[in-house]
């Protein structure tokens, strides 16, 4: 499976949008894909680490339910 592949398979944008930035190496569509899994990885960290504050006027006993009812 060639870079721009697997980068299309991680980031779900259209292969004919990525081909459109142009005649890359594979070491370049590597290191957007290993960006792109860095960014979404660390956006899905912050969004938890936004909901556990938020959840902080829930009563403690109460807040896995909470968090389970509100985002599963």
């Amino acid at each position: 499976m060639s870079e721009i592949d697997r980068l299309h398979d991680a980031s779900r944008v259209p292969r004919a949008d990525l081909a459109a930035l142009g005649d890359l190496y594979e070491d370049h569509y590597a290191v957007l894909r290993t960006a792109f899994e860095h960014a979404r990885d660390k956006r899905e960290r912050d969004l938890s680490a936004a909901i556990d504050q938020g959840l902080t006027v829930v009563p403690s006993l109460v807040r896995s339910a909470v968090r389970r009812m509100l985002f599963s």
